[in-house]
């Protein structure tokens, strides 16, 4: 476990940031609830109905319903995915490029215990920013005497942790096989919005519904994940991708050359 405890300490600063970062956007976003909660269905009324779709808004008008579109829907996939990327991107490829993955594989650590222990402090600092994200709901709702049950708030979490752990681990994947961390970033990237472009599509244009299949947003979110729970058909996808992620890239790891 000292790989874990290592990797968990250099990226102690992108923790904080992130976790900054969520607390207070959280908790700003919970102060304008307490604002227009009572004006907020009139508020939604100003807007198209397609835009109102493609926000993530629908017929909920509770503040699980506005936080669906105003945090789960957008933000909070910007916040936990860009963590997952960038943390998955440079954990195994940032090693390589500065020359320092040698210091640990000469110390008698197999390729694979090095990977797993890598990939298990991806996994940590994701749940680690989850929770910091649920608690500050949590705490948001206490301090502005907000309705939202402790279900809905687990529920969204755990949705966030998923969508986190699969761009996070595409990113892994990536850098493990090209040992660069700025591609590893671009193509979780890429991935990333991608799905969010394609399950915007797919709600306002009925003849390319078929594109949602492609989308990591729309198995995580379309079923409102912070208001309905888990749609299990669709995390189970999202499930597969990780697993499939994790398993090629250490297949690959294990194969390739290092760089010294």
């Amino acid at each position: 476990m000292n790989i874990v405890i290592n990797t968990l300490k250099q990226n102690k600063k992108k923790m904080l940031t992130f976790s900054a970062a969520s607390i207070f956007y959280t908790m700003f976003l919970l102060y304008v609830w307490t604002l227009f909660s009572d004006t907020f269905g009139d508020i939604l009324n100003l807007f198209p109905k397609q835009l109102q779709i493609i926000a993530g808004f629908g017929d909920d008008l509770s503040t699980a319903g506005f936080l669906n579109g105003e945090f789960m829907h957008l933000i909070g996939p910007i916040i936990i995915g860009a963590f997952g990327i960038t943390l998955g991107a440079s954990l195994i490829a940032s090693e390589e490029e500065n020359k320092t993955i040698d210091q640990f594989l000469a110390l008698s650590i197999s390729r694979n215990r090095y990977f797993i222990e890598k990939y298990f402090s991806l996994l940590i600092s994701i749940l680690i920013l989850t929770i910091v994200i649920g608690l500050t709901l949590k705490l948001g709702t206490l301090i502005y005497d907000i309705n939202l049950s402790s279900i809905n708030i687990l529920y969204g979490s755990t949705g966030l942790f998923i969508f986190g752990t699969t761009c996070g681990s595409i990113s892994f994947l990536s850098a493990s096989i090209f040992a660069k961390a700025s591609n590893a970033a671009t193509i979780g990237a890429g991935v990333a919005i991608l799905g969010y472009v394609l399950d915007s599509v797919y709600k306002t244009v009925d003849s390319l519904s078929y594109v949602k299949y492609l989308s990591l947003h729309y198995y995580y979110n379309d079923n409102g994940v912070i208001i309905n729970g888990l749609d299990y058909k669709h995390f189970l996808v999202l499930f597969s991708i990780i697993v499939i992620s994790f398993s090629i890239g250490i297949s690959i790891f294990n194969k390739r050359d290092i760089k010294s």
